[in-house]
Formats: C-alpha cells, sequence, structure tokens
C-alpha cells in the first residue's frame, strides 16, 4: 500500500533532483523515492553502529536494526576499521 506524502523543498533542492533525474532517466518522484530509501537504510546502519561501538548492543542486534546479514555487517564494520567487538557468541553464530 502507498500513501501520498506531501513536502516542502527548496526551488535549489527542487533543480537538484531535476537534475538527477534527468541523468538517471527516472521521474522526479521515482528518483525522490530512492534517494529515501537509500536514506534511511544509510540512517539504520548508521544507528547500528554507534549502538554497536558505544558497546549498547551486540553484532547481531546491530545487523537486525541495519537489516543486513550478520556476515555482511562484519564485512562492512572491517572495511570501516572498526574495531570488533565480537563475543564468543557472536562467533558461535558466524560458525
Amino acid at each position: 500500500m502507498t500513501k501520498q506524502m506531501n513536502l516542502r523543498l527548496d526551488e535549489e533542492l527542487i533543480k537538484e533532483f531535476e537534475e538527477l533525474a534527468k541523468n538517471e532517466n527516472l521521474d522526479r518522484s521515482a528518483l525522490i523515492k530512492k534517494v529515501l530509501i537509500e536514506g534511511i537504510q544509510q540512517e539504520r546502519f548508521n544507528f547500528a553502529i554507534k549502538k554497536y561501538v558505544l558497546k549498547e548492543i551486540s553484532l547481531e542486534k546491530a545487523a537486525e536494526i541495519a537489516k543486513i546479514s550478520l556476515h555482511e555487517l562484519i564485512a562492512k564494520i572491517s572495511q570501516l576499521g572498526i574495531p570488533s567487538n565480537l563475543t564468543l557468541e557472536d562467533f558461535k553464530k558466524l560458525m
């Protein structure tokens, strides 16, 4: 199910969307939806990593929040150079 959502945006931002939409051969609505989805995914990942680094959540919980697999999260953490808080429980789940 979809719902309509109205936003007020600066003209400059609207122009940016129009330019990007043209470059990607998308209509403006499709591009805005794509950007929102990617932004939400990134925000979920950032939140999960922040909580993980602060040792407030486990690696498994971080993967759940980020909505990615545990293996994918470990790979991304490694790429970012974030030290592992991997517990014995986490390690056993990877086996």
